[in-house]
């Protein structure tokens, strides 16, 4: 408490008046209305929502099947439709059609599964209307990248409203730099000159259809289909310095030729219990993607040509088809009940092949043994949930419920799980500006179905088995989240939280050489959040806002093959970020920089332990004017501090017995030419 008090009082001594600025604070809840958001010109809602002081968007993406709560944004106080990203969700709204945004604390909301600071955009339609951009980009020694951008048209036709929008997220990515390779003794016996280039585009089209044939019936209808062409290439020019190395060239290339569509609709309306605000909703849901993916990689001598090479080729096609049913009721204002019920089938189908170059200078195929396969899963859970508003000060939400799994795989096993799962969620409100919001909740994880099926990496020779024994992840996971609003814009989050985590999934040893991801009995993460939001007007730097984040975080593991406690494979150890915008007043300039780092942990094999670091910071700074002939245009240099992609990598015998060598590699990027128009319709 000590603690807390002299960080509070701290704050709130800068910012004593804490009238609000270009908002309102009613019960805990604060609205923005659209003047507040003028000096930013926005175009569409996620520009608006991006700008609100102290609020970032979860998407709650990668969840198990829909569940409850999903993203932190709501459209007109309703859940975002199935597994749309709130980012593009927001991103089809015109800025002109918002009428306000209301920040709410999701545990007081009938939605189960929020909690924290929820946006409940407030929409209104004024015809058909539109938005476009174009995003181009330059960098030295690549592609010009000139093909991404996005365009979104709306409207509304009697209890129908529409929208449609085409997009295409585009890449050009690189970096080149100097790698060594040492021997156990440090001695350096070969280095290397190494060149990645990686291109990639997005093409896709989707609609959004929202009917409201009559009071209190509202249906939605969102369909998506999209392409993903991507193309990379790494180009490593090598020379010996002792006899130990090897001089000549290797490429390793890969490309990706993949679509995929989605289509989730729902529909809610009342039923049963009018008196008590009966609603029934029902959520369908399905998503196909057809992915064929090829690697290749050659070893090139300079008298004897190609001496080695490899094509690793897999057609993957999965699928994931879900039903839910809620159905919702009120006794009273200050309580709600839920019932929740869902049933999935997810599948992975994959086809692999290997080819080897042999002595005559063909391509043979090579057995592989578990690379084509196919893995089902059919789940079903059950949920109940009760929010309750205790006092003006206190507002709960908890929800108990249960799952059932199957999983199986064209090998003959099938397995099944059953799980219990939910969540309490606690908010008190000591005042209209300070909330802190507890949770417990035990989650059941979602398995990547490609860990089922074996896999060749072709460039480091290295081959995952798959493993058919993988079952899902669990965690209990507790936090405490304070929020503090300051008025004027400034406000504080600081969250602190523990997962314990029951069957990691890892990096685990198979029987006698083998190596694949499989699980581990427990883990531990924790750490705290911190993030920040400062206005310059109360000390004369009007028009500047300041967002500072900063996490740190901890895990530990038993590692399955040393026995020593280290922390999970690639886990952030912390991350900073600092963005910084002036709206110059009187005129229609900005500008601003941003700068973030992100630190992780190393990633430990069976035969290897590899080091990703960013040796940076990451930064960019931009100019931006806000009416040029009704356009808002904006231009950027990224990467400030030259920095670059750094990579250890330290190779050893079976189960890191012995160390072999050592592989140390910096890469970095050029300076980043970026612009991006927008404009309205």
């Amino acid at each position: 408490m000590y603690l807390k008090r002299t960080l509070l009082g701290g704050l709130i001594a800068l910012t004593l008046n804490t009238a609000a600025y270009g908002q309102e604070i009613s019960d805990g809840t604060q609205v923005f209305e659209p003047a507040y958001f003028e000096q930013f010109a926005p175009r569409t809602a996620i520009d608006m929502v991006s700008r609100i002081p102290g609020f970032q968007i979860s998407s709650g993406g990668g969840n198990r099947g829909l569940g409850q709560g999903g993203a932190n944004i709501l459209i007109n106080g309703s859940r975002i439709s199935g597994k749309t990203n709130a980012g593009d969700q927001l991103s089809r709204i015109n800025a002109s059609n918002v009428v306000r945004i209301e920040i709410v604390d999701g545990t007081a909301l009938d939605i189960p599964g929020l909690s924290g600071q929820v946006a409940n955009v407030i929409t209104k339609s004024t015809g058909v209307s539109g938005t476009w951009e174009w995003r181009p980009e330059w960098r030295n020694r690549l592609e010009a990248n000139v093909l991404g951008g996005k365009a979104t048209v709306s409207g509304e036709n009697g209890n129908l409203s529409w929208s449609l929008t085409v997009k295409n997220d585009t890449f050009r990515n690189g970096h080149r730099g100097p790698e060594t390779q040492t021997d156990a003794n440090g001695t350096l016996f070969e280095t290397r000159y190494e060149d990645g280039q990686y291109y990639g585009d997005n093409p896709g089209v989707s609609t959004d259809l929202t009917w409201k044939p009559k009071e209190d019936h509202v249906g939605n209808l969102n369909l998506k289909y999209n392409q993903f062409n991507f193309n990379g290439r790494e180009q490593s020019r090598r020379t010996a310095v002792t006899a130990a190395g090897a001089t000549g060239e290797t490429l390793f290339s890969n490309a990706e030729d993949e679509w995929n569509a989605s289509v989730d609709v729902d529909y809610e309306f009342p039923f049963l219990m009018s008196e008590k605000n009966g609603k029934l909703k029902l959520i369908g849901y399905y998503r196909f993607e057809h992915s064929p993916t090829v690697s290749r990689f050659d070893i090139f001598d300079p008298a004897l040509g190609r001496t080695s090479g490899s094509r690793f080729s897999r057609v993957a096609d999965e699928a994931e088809l879900i039903g839910r049913a809620e159905y919702s009721w009120k006794p009273s204002d200050d309580r709600d009940w839920q019932i929740g019920a869902e049933g999935v089938f997810n599948y992975l189908d994959i086809a692999s092949s290997l080819l080897v170059l042999d002595a005559g200078g063909d391509f043979v195929d090579q057995p592989l043994t578990g690379a084509t396969s196919r893995v089902e899963e059919k789940r079903g859970e059950a949920t109940l949930t009760h929010s309750r508003t205790l006092s003006d000060k206190w507002d709960v939400q908890a929800s108990l419920g249960a799952e059932y799994s199957e999983l199986s795989q064209n090998t003959g096993l099938t397995r099944s799980f059953f799980r219990p799962k939910g969540f309490i969620s606690a908010t008190y409100k000591p005042n209209d500006t300070t909330s802190i919001v507890t949770r417990i909740e035990r989650e059941v994880g979602q398995l990547s179905f490609f860990d089922f099926i074996s896999s060749v990496d072709v460039q480091d020779d290295l081959n995952t088995l798959g493993n058919t024994s993988l079952v899902p992840q669990q965690d209990l996971f507790g936090g405490v989240t304070l929020n503090k609003d300051f008025g004027n814009g400034n406000t504080l989050k600081i969250r602190a939280f523990h997962t314990f985590i029951s069957d990691r999934v890892e990096r685990i040893p198979i029987g006698v050489d083998g190596d694949a991801v499989g699980n581990i009995d427990s883990a531990n993460r924790y750490g705290i959040t911190f993030n920040t939001t400062l206005k310059g007007d109360k000390w004369g730097f009007k028009g500047t806002q300041l967002d500072l984040s900063f996490l740190l975080r901890r895990s530990s593991i038993i590692d399955p093959i040393g026995g020593f406690n280290r922390r999970l494979n690639g886990d952030t150890k912390s991350y900073w970020s600092v963005q910084f915008r002036h709206d110059i007043p009187n005129t229609d300039w900005a500008w601003g920089f941003y700068a973030d780092q992100n630190i992780r942990a190393p990633n430990f094999r069976l035969t290897t332990i590899d080091q990703f670091d960013f040796n940076g910071p990451w930064s960019s700074a931009y100019i931006e004017h806000k009416d040029v002939f009704g356009l808002k245009i904006r231009a950027e240099l990224a990467n400030l501090f030259d920095a670059s992609d750094d990579f250890r990598r330290e190779v050893y015998d079976n189960r890191r017995a012995n160390l072999l060598r050592i592989e140390d590699r910096s890469r970095s990027f050029d300076l980043i030419y970026r612009m991006q128009v927008s404009g309205t319709f």
